[in-house]
């Protein structure tokens, strides 16, 4: 099986052939900044049946242009923000401080109160995004819309919600208010994306669920050169915290207008996955480009034969002191010292099937709770599936022989699970032969 999951975002592109996919993938990511629930509603139901994780990307604090006086801002020319140039946020900013507008291919600097000097000129208008990687933005991380997309994510039982533009751990901690309040069971993915977001890293991942590399706003809050070497800290960080990690941004760029790819782009994925990745995820390919389920078929073949090849993938030690820890490290020595062919984790939350899943080892994760079994869809290397709840330690070994038979004919396989039942709680290992 290819371990490394595959994230897709939903788009016109790839609507209408979602069912030709569905073998292909394994979560759907909905962009509430292009998306809205209506549209999320239409995809539910389909979703569910096939056990597709659902992952709701929220919009967030994205400032924008909201007037402007002028169209083309020339290089030197002075600028008075509020009064030229308006933004859809207040920022404190303080003289030396980067207004980055459209990506980059316009660039103030703050020289005195509210005035700016353009160091790169070009068109600007209204909605164009802008970032401020020096200044503080005054706003709540989380709208008024934001609030009522998270209210439905709870009601309908996503997977997974994304974070956008994540400052600091109290953000995070924000959102799970919210979910808490909305009684939901999404799991929290902390996009990483600004540059307070990389000096406050290991606080964000220690309070969320899964951290996602988000190649495309991150490439303009710090120098275009760094990116490499913080996709690979932002993924060992993850991975040290025992949560998931997802790679975005421009994963197979070219292939928006083309049927095939880059082989600097066939390169990125294999080094993602190397890197230790759990998840791949695919943007303007399948939401608006011309060739979506290509796409998918080609990051499924790179990711399968890079799957193959373990020797490359980074090692990452442990950084999470629990009982579930110490089961990860037993396991790692079971493997070194004995033929063994898979393990299987029975489990109710799949806490302890993520936190071994670092291993690079094959899991199959049986569990009577259907929210869990598609969460698990984004973890590398498990394979998630339905098991009734027993309340007898006899049936469960029983049952997860009955997997070990179907999976590896013979031999050893581990037994992973928690003893006495109903703590929910792992804590040991049974070696098992079949």
């Amino acid at each position: 099986m290819r371990k490394t999951k595959i994230l897709i975002t939903l788009g016109p592109s790839i609507e209408n052939c979602l069912d030709k996919a569905v073998n292909l993938i394994d979560g759907v990511r909905f962009n509430m900044s292009h998306a809205n629930i209506n549209y999320c509603m239409k995809f539910l139901k389909f979703l569910n049946k096939h056990n597709i994780a659902k992952l709701m990307d929220l919009k967030g604090i994205k400032i924008r242009i909201k007037r402007t006086k002028k169209k083309f801002l020339k290089e030197n020319e002075i600028v008075e923000i509020g009064e030229d140039l308006e933004f859809n946020y207040d920022v404190n900013m303080k003289s030396g401080d980067r207004i980055i507008i459209n990506d980059g291919k316009v660039v103030l600097e703050v020289i005195e109160d509210n005035k700016a000097v353009v160091i790169v000129g070009g068109e600007v208008r209204e909605n164009m995004g802008a970032n401020f990687p020096d200044s503080d933005i005054e706003a709540e991380i989380i709208s008024d819309e934001d609030r009522e997309n998270i209210r439905f994510a709870c009601d309908e039982e996503f997977e997974y919600i994304a974070l956008s533009f994540v400052r600091d751990k109290e953000d995070v901690k924000l959102l799970r208010d919210y979910i808490n309040d909305f009684k939901g069971d999404c799991d929290i993915i902390a996009k990483i994306e600004t540059k307070k977001a990389l000096k406050n890293l290991e606080n964000i991942a220690k309070n969320s669920d899964g951290l996602m590399v988000a190649r495309g706003d991150l490439g303009v809050e710090i120098d275009i050169e760094y990116i490499p070497i913080e996709q690979k800290r932002i993924i060992e960080t993850a991975n040290r915290f025992g949560i998931i990690s997802i790679t975005a941004t421009q994963i197979l760029d070219s292939m928006v207008n083309n049927p095939y790819p880059t082989r600097a782009e066939v390169t990125d994925i294999a080094n993602a996955i190397y890197d230790g990745t759990d998840c791949l995820m695919l943007s303007n390919e399948t939401a608006i480009g011309k060739y979506p389920l290509k796409a998918i078929e080609v990051l499924n073949k790179v990711a399968e034969v890079a799957d193959k090849h373990e020797e490359f993938i980074r090692k990452t030690d442990l950084d999470v002191f629990n009982v579930e820890e110490g089961l990860a490290y037993a396991v790692s020595s079971l493997y070194k010292k004995l033929p063994i062919k898979l393990t299987i984790t029975p489990t109710y939350s799949g806490r302890t099937a993520k936190i071994i899943s670092k291993l690079r080892k094959r899991i199959i994760a049986p569990t009577p709770n259907i929210n869990t079994l598609r969460k698990l869809k984004l973890v590398y290397g498990v394979e998630s599936c339905l098991m009734e709840e027993f309340n007898n330690i006899d049936n469960i070994i029983s049952a997860c022989r009955e997997i070990a038979k179907k999976e590896i004919g013979s031999g050893l396989y581990l037994l992973v699970f928690g003893h006495p039942i109903g703590e929910r709680k792992s804590n040991t290992i049974k070696v098992e032969s079949i």
